[in-house]
């Protein structure tokens, strides 16, 4: 499904610091007043001080990531979704994901994102779902 531009502009720049561990681009993606959950690890942040510390310990974690953004779901309230398909090696730990990981392992997620976005442009919200015993499984 085709989405604005400017949406998908937010979309590629988030997919693209998730590949380059660009902290700060990734951060440019959310308004202040963010909200982001992540089902799979029980986790609400909303706060962008604690988001960067997220991600710094998840680009810590994980490297040679690559995130495809596999289509577009839109929703109601101009809520977008995205299905998407994340690929990474693990290289350090990362809470409730890597406690028994192999160093070096390599995983692939399927999982959707749904947003939704502030008057800026930006992601306000959002609420990811994925499988984490899928990922164990390929990294134990």
């Amino acid at each position: 499904m085709n989405i604005p531009a400017e949406r998908d502009d937010v979309f590629r720049t988030w997919a693209t610091s998730l590949c380059t561990n660009d902290i700060d681009a990734y951060l440019s993606c959310f308004a202040d007043d963010l909200r982001l959950e992540d089902i799979a690890l029980e986790s609400v942040v909303q706060d962008k001080a604690v988001l960067r510390g997220d991600v710094r310990a998840w680009f810590d974690a994980f490297h040679d990531e690559q995130l495809t953004l596999d289509g577009y779901l839109v929703g109601q309230d101009d809520e977008i979704g995205t299905k998407w398909t994340l690929s990474a090696t693990v290289v350090g730990h990362f809470p409730r994901l890597t406690e028994h990981a192999v160093m070096g392992r390599r995983f692939t997620k399927h999982g959707l994102s749904v947003f939704t976005f502030a008057p800026d442009g930006r992601f306000r919200t959002e609420v990811s779902y994925w499988n984490l015993t899928t990922i164990i499984r390929q990294i134990t």
